[in-house]
């Protein structure tokens, strides 16, 4: 089971340099699906960060498939101790079930060194079938938090591999 991930962003070839460096570790190139320069490297190796940036999470919750492919949503949340009491109840909850149709995999992430800033990682077959759940009465567990009050915010990813070519020249 991972019990921590860690993250960075920077450009492609600051981020191929850092994989080619880092051979023995699982690092995951991904691209914002809707920021054509938003590069960010996941390690998913379960070891201490290589990165210096200080995002680094525990793993508090996981459902689903452990291969790291298809399509990547984070929604970034703060909670005081008593929203995320709940908040954690309903995640858990909500992994407890059949993952929402086209969701392969569900992660709930609290950063390192403050547990009250929460990562909801979900992975789909496709944005499509995010899309349909985001926008369905699925997500109303969820909605709820997705507020300004909560600092909430979201980016979404799809793997690349690093020497695929940029298409953005």
């Amino acid at each position: 089971m991972l019990h921590r991930l860690s993250l960075t962003f920077g450009t492609r070839d600051l981020l191929t340099k850092i994989i080619a460096r880092n051979p023995q570790r699982q690092l995951i190139l991904m691209e914002n699906a809707g920021d054509d320069e938003g590069l960010q490297l996941l390690d998913v190796s379960d070891e201490p960060t290589i990165f210096t940036g200080g995002l680094d999470y525990r793993v508090q919750l996981h459902q689903g498939a452990r291969d790291w492919l298809g399509f990547f949503s984070f929604a970034y949340f703060t909670f005081d101790h008593d929203t995320a009491t709940v908040f954690d109840a309903k995640m858990t909850q909500l992994a407890s079930n059949v993952l929402p149709a086209g969701m392969t995999a569900m992660y709930v992430l609290t950063k390192a060194h403050n547990a009250g800033e929460y990562v909801l990682l979900t992975q789909w077959v496709d944005s499509e079938a995010f899309s349909l759940w985001r926008h369905s009465a699925a997500f109303t567990p969820i909605d709820q938090y997705a507020t300004s009050a909560n600092h909430f915010h979201t980016a979404n990813y799809h793997q690349v591999k690093p020497d695929e070519p940029d298409t953005n020249v």
